[in-house]
């Protein structure tokens, strides 16, 4: 099994649930932009095998994750790569670029995924324009930034395109060519952008000449303009910056994530003053996750992660095999297995929610 493609997260937790367990879980650091990386490497796993064989986990087990964590990866910049093994095999291995979460080292009845899914988070579908006033470059990212899906071009009329210096009636009338050569080309990229905007991008990101972004912005149809956000840096020209855009593109991404949390919490603290509508505190959660009652499952893990819950206490929790047999497992891990179970979105937060780190809005 080689590294997947980008699933939904939901899904993909849910599939690893499925096995009966226990998991051993790996989430490190492979990251190849520095000096001594296989060297860096090697002393990281050395360090989480032996965590991993205080475990008790299965030197078979151990022996796999090791295969697979210190395999080359082929992906620029800051990696980290999260290893799941269960059942005599590997069940996730998943890449994820400009990782912000903690390493995680563990083996128990859950697979420790929650840090895994707050850096997922923020691999989503993105739209980068490049543009400027003959037309513009697309490129598709299904996730940002680690799969171009698209990459093609819109180049429209270049008669005419520069207002050139002459005087009088010639003046205003190249003038006039010039504006309307503009605009013709801006509606072409706009087309572009409105036919794409409905693979369900979660941002527009623009980028290079400023008159021909302004042109596109009033060009666009209203669903595009309002995931349209406009950049200051690069562009197609020749000598643009890439990694300054890209670290840019990463802050607008950062940032629509953060407003997706956003939301999630303001309906949360909407819903919680309606009864039936939302519930705080995991001795609330659980029952609901039994009915398959939850919609999105809301854990700040700093603080869940310390608390811990019986699976026993809760027949016909949707947990694996190995968790419904142990004793006490933490509450978030519990929460995110169940949540996938029954097709529930979890958010991951840092934000207190309540006072065991664990809520959800409901569906009924």
């Amino acid at each position: 099994m080689r590294p997947t493609q980008p699933h939904a997260t939901t899904d993909v937790i849910s599939q690893v649930c499925q096995h009966p367990g226990p998991f051993l879980t790996a989430y490190l650091d492979v990251s190849r932009n520095v000096d001594e990386a296989p060297h860096r490497l090697a002393v990281r796993w050395r360090s989480a095998r032996e965590q991993l064989q205080r475990m008790a986990a299965p030197s078979e087990l151990i022996d796999l994750a090791e295969e697979r964590i210190t395999e080359p990866v082929d992906m620029p910049g800051s990696t980290a790569r999260m290893v799941v093994a269960a059942d005599n095999d590997i069940v996730l291995d998943d890449v994820v670029p400009r990782p912000r979460s903690n390493e995680t080292v563990t083996w128990g009845p859950l697979p420790d995924l929650t840090g895994w899914l707050a850096d997922r988070s923020t691999a989503v579908p993105i739209l980068v324009v490049l543009a400027d006033r003959e037309g513009a470059d697309f490129e598709l990212y299904a996730p940002w930034p680690e799969r171009l899906v698209t990459h093609d071009s819109a180049d429209g009329d270049t008669k005419h395109l520069t207002k050139v210096a002459v005087g009088g009636w010639s003046h205003k009338r190249y003038q006039r060519r010039a504006e309307e050569t503009w605009r013709r080309n801006a509606e072409q990229v706009a087309a572009e952008i409105d036919e794409l905007i409905t693979t369900g991008v979660r941002a527009v990101v623009t980028a290079g000449d400023l008159r021909a972004q302004g042109e596109i912005r009033q060009a666009v149809s209203e669903p595009a303009r309002a995931a349209l956000v406009e950049l200051e840096t690069g562009g197609r020209a020749a000598g643009s910056s890439r990694t300054v855009l890209d670290d840019a593109i990463d802050e607008v991404v950062r940032e629509a994530v953060d407003s997706d949390r956003r939301r999630v919490l303001n309906e949360l603290e909407e819903e919680a003053g309606r009864d039936g509508a939302a519930v705080l505190g995991v001795d609330g959660v659980l029952p609901a996750l039994v009915q398959g009652r939850v919609r999105t499952a809301v854990l700040a893990p700093e603080v869940a992660s310390g608390t811990v819950v019986e699976p026993a206490a809760h027949p016909g929790l949707p947990l694996p095999a190995a968790a419904r047999e142990a004793g006490p497992v933490r509450a978030d891990l519990a929460v995110l297995c169940a949540s996938a179970a029954t097709d529930a979105e979890t958010v991951v937060t840092g934000r207190p929610i309540s006072a065991d780190g664990v809520a959800a809005v409901l569906r009924w």
